[in-house]
């Protein structure tokens, strides 16, 4: 009987329908030749090198083929699909891909997997992924393509490797027409088909620059906008103000009526280079604006791109006269880094969300700056502090921050009032969005809900004491992309988005383009 291992080999040759070259012949017939006449196990040294060269042979020639086929696999594309693929990754609304759920662990290790072996082994997909030109149109099986936002769908069961194929050829497909088109492009081969990718970025933007609103009319909260920036301010955050969106850059703050195309200027007159990183205006119109200013010094500092810079809190009066400068500096032990979210209650209390204080969730400050108590986690349960997790003031006139317990595995996700008193959370709702949701940035109140949030799997809607919340906007839905915009929520519940399409670099830094700045207002009212 043969040795097994030796009937794998030949079935192997067998399937693969191996044909040797006559160099290979010679070679082992050479190789024979010299050879002592013995055995080793039950297999003769014949046979053995006989095998070892048709493995090796095998494998040579099954890579090779396997990575011709996959080459023959992309050149079979004709000119029209390369260029559909081209259009569709220039005109879509969204600068990544986005999906209706996250890849589990095991979808993502399996799909790294079969990527190797789709572009080595030429093992592709039965069929291909499913086009839809509406959201609505997928029904929750199998997988399928949003091209207006670049969204696949996956259904809520474990994807199989067929589903997972699809996907993968998809994204092998695209890439390779993107680099294939360019290149024709280049070289005269092909001209860019501006007429379909000017088309689809006039439907991409919907812009309104021509459509100046009425103040009368600004305060809808069904009314959604996309408008052109026509400001010349580089915008590098927003937030809403009572009446109006203040816009900030380096050392200059604006301010933009609700619903218009331009900005004028609110206030410039800093000390030295500064980022406005948080901004709170009261409903007396004072501006709170969380500073990160330029320093020489090396004490209580934060290192930014090379530079030091430390925290500062300055008051404005609504007309932008300077009442106040505050040093955080010395708060550094408390956890204060790069502040992001901060609010400021009836009483005058400033709230500041602390970035690294282990066992802190907030710092509060009187109206003067002066260190009032730092909010701790409460005892017995374990709410961990997100640097980037929201913070605001409900309808009720409570301070709300963003909780969360579990690990980065098993995020549980909710909300819970401030006890400025006890120093402590209450009222705590948790698990109001899905388990695994990152983060809730924005806490506001909205138009008829009690909140609305902004979440990296959507926007939200909730009221205190319902179950859960409701996602109104998934970001597949959003008309810009998801993460790397500024937003905030206005008054009237609507969330703003600030998009810029476009960068000049100078000096190996990037600046934003203004006139290529978009705001985005999307309702968060119910559907």
């Amino acid at each position: 009987m043969r040795d097994n291992f030796e009937e794998k080999i030949f079935k192997m040759a067998a399937d693969e329908k191996m044909i040797l070259p006559e160099s290979i012949h010679r070679e082992v017939n050479d190789i024979l030749v010299s050879l002592p006449k013995r055995k080793i196990f039950r297999m003769t040294w014949k046979k053995s090198i006989i095998m070892a060269a048709a493995l090796v042979t095998l494998m040579s020639i099954t890579v090779s083929a396997a990575v011709g086929a996959y080459r023959e696999r992309m050149e079979a594309m004709n000119e029209q699909e390369m260029e559909d693929y081209f259009i569709q990754m220039q005109t879509s609304k969204m600068g990544v891909d986005n999906y209706n759920r996250p890849y589990t662990d095991s979808e993502k290790a399996r799909i790294k997997e079969l990527r190797i072996s789709y572009e080595e082994e030429a093992l592709f997909p039965e069929g291909v992924l499913t086009m839809i030109s509406e959201p609505e149109e997928y029904k929750g099986k199998g997988v399928a393509f949003y091209g207006d936002t670049t969204t696949f769908f996956f259904p809520e069961k474990e994807m199989n490797d067929e589903e997972l194929l699809q996907i993968v050829d998809f994204m092998c497909k695209r890439d390779y027409s993107l680099q294939k088109v360019n290149e024709m492009i280049a070289q005269g081969e092909m001209t860019l088909p501006s007429e379909e990718i000017s088309e689809g970025k006039e439907n991409k933007e919907e812009l309104t620059d021509s459509v100046i609103l009425e103040s009368e009319a600004i305060w809808e909260p069904s009314q959604e906008l996309t408008i052109n920036y026509t400001g010349d301010l580089e915008v590098r955050s927003i937030a809403a103000g009572q009446n109006c969106i203040f816009l900030t850059g380096w050392n200059a703050i604006h301010t933009m009526e609700i619903g218009s195309s331009d900005s004028k200027l609110f206030f410039d007159n800093f000390d030295v280079k500064s980022d406005v990183s948080a901004l709170y205006q009261t409903k007396n119109g004072d501006v709170y604006i969380a500073l990160m200013e330029q320093t020489n010094s090396d004490e209580n500092v934060l290192t930014i791109s090379g530079e030091k810079y430390k925290n500062s809190l300055w008051i404005l009066s609504a007309e932008g006269e300077i009442k106040n400068k505050i040093d955080l500096s010395s708060y550094k032990d408390k956890g204060i880094g790069y502040i992001r979210r901060m609010v400021v209650d009836e009483q005058g209390y400033i709230y500041i969300r602390t970035t690294s204080s282990p066992g802190k969730l907030l710092l509060v400050l009187d109206s003067e700056g002066n260190y009032v108590k730092e909010i701790d986690i409460n005892a017995g349960d374990v709410y961990a502090p997100h640097a980037l997790a929201g913070l605001g003031i409900g309808k009720d006139g409570k301070v709300y921050t963003q909780v969360t317990s579990g690990d980065v595995n098993d995020y549980h996700m909710g909300i819970a009032s401030v006890n400025l008193e006890k120093g402590c959370l209450e009222d705590i709702y948790m698990d109001i969005v899905p388990v695994g949701t990152i983060m809730l940035d924005i806490i506001a109140p909205g138009s008829d809900t009690d909140f609305v949030f902004w979440g990296y799997d959507g926007i939200f809607t909730y009221n205190l004491g319902d179950e859960s919340a409701v996602n109104v906007l998934p970001p597949y839905e959003a008309p810009c992309e998801w993460e790397g915009v500024s937003y905030c929520a206005l008054p009237d519940g609507r969330i703003v988005f600030a998009q810029c399409t476009e960068y000049r670099v100078e000096e190996n830094a990037a600046y934003r383009i203004p006139e290529k700045t978009y705001f985005y207002y999307k309702s968060s009212l119910g559907k």
